[in-house]
């Protein structure tokens, strides 16, 4: 463990966000080491195992990502066989991503590395004292105020200029 004393000093909330997000990308590196899978990969996977097939649209608001960057993110991954185009069941236009039976088997084998560390990051949380309920609630909030922020922040810099100080 990290002496507190050489850990950087707490200048922002965002920057802490920096700063878990780089956590939990090794942490992914590391679950899934051996399981020939990226923790892009394995989040992709496991939200179309758990979600069932989606749009591109759907799916790249759930991921907060523009449509573009997850096309390209996809595109590999269509390429290799392991998800899938659908016909989309009431729009004609649209189309549905969704795992082969390739993707489940390849997501099915990465399983059992991310659930034995997932367990062991649990487990660390419950010596500290910390409800992971509790994280999934803040982050849930941390997410959604971004978010907001982020959509008054475009719209400043799309000109719109928006004055939060005086509401209509």
């Amino acid at each position: 463990m990290t002496d507190p004393a050489d850990a950087p000093r707490r200048l922002s909330l965002l920057f802490q966000l920096y700063l878990t997000s780089q956590a939990s990308r090794r942490f992914m590196r590391l679950a899934l080491a051996g399981a020939g899978m990226t923790g892009e990969e394995y989040a992709l996977y496991s939200y179309l195992y758990g979600n069932g097939p989606r749009t591109l649209t759907q799916a790249a608001r759930d991921f907060g990502l523009p449509i573009t960057t997850l096309a390209t993110l996809l595109g590999p991954l269509i390429a290799s066989g392991e998800i899938e185009r659908q016909p989309h069941p009431s729009d004609r236009r649209a189309r549905l991503l969704a795992l082969t039976d390739a993707g489940r088997v390849r997501l099915e084998a990465a399983i059992p590395n991310f659930t034995m560390a997932h367990r062991a990051l649990l487990a660390q949380l419950r010596e500290r004292d910390v409800d992971s309920e509790d994280v999934f609630a803040a982050l849930d909030e941390l997410r959604g105020a971004i978010g907001s922020t982020s959509d008054l922040l475009e719209a400043e810099h799309q000109g719109i200029g928006l004055d939060h100080a005086d509401p209509p």
